[in-house]
């Protein structure tokens, strides 16, 4: 009996009430074939241990990310219980995430061990004999720790917990980039993590480079050995969190700015604690808290505990400096980022050198964290339509003093929340593990705090590279028109020299900005779908099309989509909107929001005037009523924000440009709109010993989306030699942006047949295929467009009342498919049918077989390239599919 029989055998017996029956006809199903999504599904749901309920759940999530059902049911099976009341820590941001902020791709899954049998095509870790194979008869058991759990919403947690407890945690599920069977809407998944942070865009993009990479299984390890100065063992005595503050000064604590009050004196204190990371093989990992004042001023100050890793060389002769990254933000976790990215953020630079990460004070696992549920709540609410534009400010402006509140009754001075604060941490760290030097490696906000660090403690900076600058003198948000407006002009001017891209849109900053101004007159209702089932509808206007321009230059990897998008939403395809919207929900997770606020209060908002930062509002078109988040409102909102918030300005000289002749690698993107080009060169100009790097095909951070290795790779030889000019030939190398424009159906696509077990047919072998007849063409990660041909047990009657009433649970069809022609080929009758998803055309052709029910061809695409694919790909593959 064929795999599809049994499963339909499997589901008839359901239906009757033969429950044993049909678990084991699901059973012989995911034996003969692990790889069948509906066998772990059925099995799934009325398998009766939970375990391996849950189990199968998992397997098909693996399969196919994007199946609602299975993670509806997942999420019930884990629903965590509520937790004890706490002190607020910070919950998970993103659209506050800056540097590598965009959100993150799809990324595979971490490696299982399987309840119920051993499966080499799903590369598991081989389990014990006894757990491989179904046993429906064993009592019931505990879902299996080893088992990826699905990504719970953010709980609060005791902030002193976080890295201490010594509890091994479960692995981190990693999403894996798939087309699954029918899930021909699944891309959505893939923009909501694509374009994240950036959809609603921030102040700053912070350095988010875990949204890139794998995200690894989480375990428990202890410290194996500190770094000293000769790069010795260093014996660590285990001292109280207890601050033993001094009241003699000492020389650390000097600093080359004016301080509005004397540093007292102490010592930084490390404590080693269990990672909560999985230690990479063959590599000695420190992880512990360095414990400092809050306040350096303050003789009575609290002590706080700063996360750190050392990841330790593997050469037998290290560089004495290792590399400290800083992370963006601010607000961004550096030290579960570098252990999520170690592959590509760490390793590289362990042949010859230590690497080391910390959590920013208030960040990450840090304690305390600076976490803001309130705010968090209120922007749930507000996307969803729940807030009333009348009392919008009203309502956020209680949010932010119930924050504030809530921080200020723990105990936590959020005026020492700071960059300064935070170079001074680094100072302490570097003096903790026993270091004289560092490298510093910054990206986004982090380069400000490096500047700050090599003004404030020079002695301790050995080089620094600096990707994506924030100019300490910087008064950002008065800047924001200059930055935006250069990024939006830099691809005005990339299209116009893009022989391809002038002739598709040769008009392109005229209809862009005759665009904002329609979108203005006529805003638009658009609805998108989100992760959780629901859908959300706002009202688009100009102000969210510059918004979304600016976020998607900002995003490396789709400059190359804007004029295209520009001219789908003019002819009235919102795909990139909905795409926006869907990230919407995500727009808190990745930044600690509390230490967002206190940094941008005092060292952005505070550093200019009302009046000031009126004008530049007023001097180029708004951004959408997102992109400030959580700041709101007009100017004077903003500066009554920062004083319920209790912020100060900055003290004479704090924000004064940095003049150093440290050796410096300056690094930009000729796109960026949240660190253009023009702040790199103000930066380098102080920089007496300073190199600039200006990638031509990139936005923000081109060390974490540089794909050819030039900007990484330069940065590595710096460090190794930045006494010397790098090499920077790799520069020639690289190619402008080359924007994506509409396929017309010139040149033709290649078409290759491929067999399957039940048909063959001609398909664009070119295109990915992820799975089994579904071929996804991917001209960039906004790209929709996909096609797929398959056969089901359902009949065509069956599959379109499926189809139209639900496409696997996610997405679906705005109307139910409307019959438009027939065709006759290899013996099959075929009925063409169209439809639309969110705007979106969807073409349909399905022919009943004798043998295996139906046959089934599905094209779904973009509206400029419906009719060009229509004939070239999709009856194409009508026409030369042949039954089996």
């Amino acid at each position: 009996m064929a795999n599809e029989e049994i499963i339909r055998a499997g589901i008839a017996a359901a239906k009757a009430g033969n429950i044993d029956q049909a678990t084991a006809l699901f059973a012989q199903a995911v034996k003969a074939d692990p790889g069948s999504e509906l066998g772990w599904l059925w099995l799934g749901k009325y398998i009766s241990d939970k375990s391996q309920k849950e189990f199968c759940y998992r397997r098909v999530l693996k399969i196919n990310p994007g199946n609602l059902e299975a993670a509806e049911g997942l999420a019930e099976l884990t629903k965590p219980k509520p937790a004890p009341p706490v002190q607020p820590v910070a919950p998970k941001p993103a659209s506050l995430a800056p540097v590598f902020s965009q959100p993150p791709p799809p990324q595979e899954s971490p490696k299982t061990v399987s309840p119920f049998f051993f499966d080499d095509n799903f590369e598991e870790v081989p389990s014990e004999p006894a757990a491989q194979e179904i046993n429906f008869n064993s009592p019931p058991r505990e879902p299996s720790s080893e088992l990826p759990p699905l990504p719970p919403l953010p709980e609060a947690k005791p902030a002193a917990t976080a890295m201490e407890s010594g509890e091994e945690s479960e692995p981190t599920p990693k999403k894996k980039k798939t087309n699954g069977c029918l899930v021909a809407f699944t891309w959505i998944v893939l923009i909501v993590l694509v374009i994240g942070a950036g959809g609603a865009g921030y102040l700053y993009s912070t350095g988010k480079l875990a949204q890139y990479l794998p995200i690894g299984p989480v375990a428990t390890w202890t410290l194996a050995k500190l770094p000293t100065q000769n790069a010795t063992q260093l014996a660590v005595k285990v001292p109280t969190r207890t601050l033993q503050v001094r009241l003699t000064p000492t020389e650390a604590t000097a600093t080359t700015v004016p301080t509005p009050k004397a540093t007292i004196a102490y010592t930084p204190i490390f404590e080693d604690s269990p990672c909560k990371f999985v230690k990479p093989i063959g590599v000695v990992v420190n992880c512990g808290y360095v414990t400092v004042p809050e306040d350096r001023t303050d003789p009575k100050s609290k002590s706080i505990q700063l996360a750190v890793v050392v990841f330790h060389s593997t050469s037998d002769n290290p560089a004495p400096e290792p590399v400290v990254f800083l992370q963006g933000g601010p607000g961004g976790e550096a030290v579960m980022l570098s252990a999520d990215a170690y592959s590509i953020l760490v390793e590289p630079f362990l042949s010859k050198r230590d690497y080391i990460a910390f959590d920013q004070r208030g960040t990450g696992l840090s304690i305390p964290a600076l976490g803001c549920d309130e705010l968090e709540t209120v922007y749930k609410q507000d996307i969803r339509g729940q807030v009333p534009a009348s009392g919008r400010d009203m309502i956020y402006t209680n949010a932010f003093r119930s924050c504030h509140g809530m921080m200020t009754i723990g105990g936590i001075d959020l005026n020492a929340y700071n960059t300064v604060n935070s170079a001074a941490d680094l100072k302490d760290i570097v003096t903790a593990l026993g270091y004289k030097q560092v490298d510093l490696y910054g990206a986004s906000y982090g380069t400000r705090l490096a500047l700050v660090t090599m003004r404030d403690y020079p002695s301790i900076v050995h080089s620094v590279v600096l990707d994506s600058v924030v100019p300490v003198e910087a008064k950002l948000f008065d800047e924001d028109p200059v930055r935006y407006g250069s990024a939006i002009q830099a691809m005005f001017d990339g299209c116009a020299a893009d022989p391809q891209c002038n002739s598709a849109f040769p008009n392109l900053k005229t209809d862009f900005w005759n665009l904002v101004d329609d979108l203005d007159k006529n805003p638009i209702s658009v609805t998108a779908p989100l992760l959780t089932g629901e859908r959300l509808t706002e009202t688009v206007d100009g102000s969210d099309l510059v918004g979304v321009t600016v976020a998607l230059l900002k995003t490396t990897s789709l400059i190359d989509t804007v004029p295209e998008s520009i001219y789908q939403i003019k002819a009235g395809d919102d795909s990139t909107f909905v795409a926006m919207q869907s990230s919407l929900p995500y727009e808190f997770e990745g930044i600690n929001i509390g230490l967002y606020i206190s940094v941008m209060c005092h060292e952005a908002v505070l550093a200019t005037t009302p009046g000031d930062l009126q004008a530049a509002m007023d001097s180029q078109h708004d951004i959408g009523r997102y992109f400030r988040l959580p700041f709101f409102g007009d100017a004077q909102t903003l500066f009554n924000t920062c004083k319920v918030w209790g912020s100060t300005p900055p003290y004479p000289g704090e924000n004064d440009p940095v003049v150093s002749d440290i050796p410096t690698l300056v690094i930009e993107g000729k796109y960026d709109p949240a660190t253009p080009p023009a702040f790199g060169k103000q930066v380098a100009a102080n920089l007496s010993h300073s190199y600039y790097m200006e990638f031509p095909n990139q936005g923000h951070t081109p060390t974490a989306t540089d794909t050819s290795g030039c900007a990484f790779d330069t940065m590595l030889a710096f460090f190794d030699n930045p006494d010397q000019s790098p090499d920077m030939s790799c520069l020639a190398n690289i190619k402008g942006v080359n924007f994506i424009v509409p396929y017309t159906g010139n040149p033709p696509l290649k078409l290759e047949k491929v067999d399957s077990t039940t048909y063959s047919a001609l398909m664009p072998t070119e295109w990915e295929n992820s799975y089994p007849g579904f071929y996804r063409r991917g001209n960039s990660d906004l790209d929709i467009t996909q096609v797929a041909a398959f056969s089901t047990f359902l009949d065509t009657s069956e599959l379109l009342r499926s189809l139209s009433s639900k496409l696997y649970g996610y997405g679906g069809f705005d109307a139910a498919p409307v019959q438009s022609g027939v065709r006759h080929a290899n013996g099959l009758d075929w009925a063409l049918y169209s439809t639309t998803s969110y705007g979106r055309p969807v073409e349909l052709a399905m022919a009943d077989s004798p043998n295996r029910g139906a046959y089934v061809v599905i094209l779904f695409c973009h509206g400029d390239e419906r009719t060009a694919l229509y004939q070239t790909v999709f009856l194409p593959i009508i026409d030369s599919l042949e039954p089996k």
